[in-house]
């Protein structure tokens, strides 16, 4: 039980953003995708991990600390890593503080972000260490954080369940507090489409981008008898990740008259909808994720505003592969049990609108 409880702390704990954070050649845990820009880089100041007394264990509570700017060491703003009790997950909440002109805008002093860990991998060498990679889901206020997509949290220092483990939990209820430090990445999605594969540049040379739409949803997958295939796609649109909602994503039950089967629609008065089929094989660009893939607009109600639209180009994908613990064997054995067996992937991506 003591182990368990000791693995799970360290599942807790954060990894330091180093300065190389720009380098190639690194997993997704210390970049997130592809089309997004490292804004700010910041670090911890006073931290403290919170433990509680309870029954005998001490049970994590959660973080908090000031953050200073990594490079000028002033005070910008506040962190807390919150533990939901019933669903044993993490959210980090950053409060930033906002520069005079957004501070003027918004009528607020700081604006804030809301992350989930969306994934995490705890390492060995040369110390136990957890790294955590945030997406953010929610934004309060606009300013510096309204527009951050992704945060890094790095090689975290401190912060430890007490030692040993049984012996000093005597008080029930009892908290401590015990320092950490650690530093922050915090990063913005591009507002121009990223370095694109050669078999899709060439294509959109004559061709504007026009407007990105972040996309979380999930590939749906049906067994055939012999393999598993894409049956689908469904995903909600958002301006970037945590922004507002602004449309949806699907795939259509059957094609339009030109082959066109995947549909955006985008909501509000300058709505409108697109439908496009496949211009190009998808190209792999993120490890352990769906390829980008630049689709050709078949139809389309809704006026653009600049020509006409072209081309609807998936970026910066992440996910939505056929998750590899789903073995053939297992689908064989539900579908003679009857009936379709499906499974879903979920994923994210960047869409990018082009028109003539």
């Amino acid at each position: 039980m003591r182990s368990l409880f000791l693995l799970a702390v360290l599942l807790l704990q954060c990894l330091r953003v180093v300065n190389c954070l720009g380098s190639t050649g690194v997993s997704f845990l210390e970049q997130p995708p592809v089309g997004n820009t490292l804004s700010m880089s910041c670090m911890t100041q006073n931290g403290q991990k919170m433990y509680k007394c309870l029954q005998g264990k001490w049970e994590y509570q959660g973080g908090e600390s000031r953050i200073l700017d990594a490079r000028t060491l002033a005070t910008v703003g506040a962190y807390r890593e919150i533990i939901d009790p019933v669903k044993k997950t993490i959210s980090g909440w950053w409060e930033l503080l906002n520069d005079g002109g957004d501070k003027a805008e918004s009528g607020h002093q700081y604006s804030t972000v809301t992350g989930e860990v969306i994934e995490t991998v705890t390492t060995q060498s040369p110390q136990a260490a957890t790294s955590l990679m945030y997406v953010a889901i929610q934004h309060g206020f606009v300013g510096k954080a309204a527009l951050i997509s992704y945060i890094a949290v790095l090689n975290e220092k401190g912060g430890n369940v007490p030692e040993p483990q049984d012996s000093y939990c005597t008080v029930e209820g009892e908290v401590v507090e015990v320092p950490f430090t650690a530093d922050f990445a915090f990063y913005t999605q591009d507002t121009t489409p990223p370095v694109l594969p050669q078999s899709i540049s060439t294509t959109l040379a004559s061709v504007q981008p026009m407007e990105s739409f972040y996309a979380q949803g999930v590939v749906r997958y049906t067994w055939t008898g012999q393999s598993w295939k894409s049956n689908g796609v469904a995903a909600t649109l958002y301006t970037v990740p945590g922004g507002p909602l602004v449309g949806e994503f699907s795939s259509l039950p059957k094609p339009d008259k030109l082959g066109g089967q995947l549909y955006w629609i985008a909501f509000g008065p300058n709505g409108f909808s697109i439908t496009g089929r496949a211009n190009t094989a998808p190209v792999v660009v993120s490890k352990n994720s769906i390829g980008w893939q630049l689709v050709e607009v078949t139809s389309s109600n809704g006026s653009a505003l600049e020509g006409q639209y072209k081309y609807v180009l998936m970026t910066s994908t992440m996910g939505g592969l056929l998750p590899s613990s789903i073995k053939p064997m297992v689908a064989d054995n539900d579908a003679a049990a009857g009936g379709l067996v499906m499974t879903s992937s979920s994923f994210s991506c960047v869409f990018w609108i082009y028109t003539t």
